[in-house]
């Protein structure tokens, strides 16, 4: 259910930003004003283009959304404060808490908007350290930090 609604708000997102850029592109006189000065089909051309949305709003969550593992060796508690510390100092906060599995969530409003409230990462323990869930760009960076930080000497 999570992969459909996230769909649907790239395909909205992407309409939008396509909308506004058109709009600017005629305001300032770049293209004309009608759908027939600005597409070669006029507005036959919509549905292609409204296709070719729906392709890119149905790959984008498979490709932009996933897990990683990190390797944090320690007991919980040991290592709970360090990696609250690491995820505020990259501007999350804790949302919640359940048992040893951690969800959190970008500080910023409008960080949160960007990202289309898609914003949220999940720690799942396991018995090496974490498994991460959320934005792949997010996750990569998150997951280096976390074991480098925990590195053992």
């Amino acid at each position: 259910m999570k992969y459909i609604v996230r769909s649907f708000k790239y395909f909205a997102y992407l309409a939008i930003f396509l909308c506004i850029v058109l709009v600017l592109l005629s305001v300032f006189g770049v293209i004309g004003s009608s759908l027939n000065d600005i597409f070669r089909e006029g507005a036959k051309s919509l549905w292609k283009i409204a296709g070719i949305l729906v392709i890119f709003a149905i790959i984008y969550p498979r490709l932009g959304f996933g897990t990683r593992k990190a390797f944090v060796p320690g007991a919980y508690d040991e290592i709970r404060p360090g990696v609250v510390e690491l995820m505020h100092d990259r501007g999350y906060v804790l949302e919640s808490e359940n048992g040893e599995n951690l969800t959190f969530r970008l500080q910023s409003p409008v960080m949160r908007l960007f990202r289309m409230l898609e914003d949220r990462i999940t720690f799942t323990r396991t018995g090496s350290g974490f498994e991460l869930e959320g934005p792949v760009k997010d996750l990569v960076r998150i997951a280096s930090a976390l074991e480098s930080r925990f590195r053992p000497e």
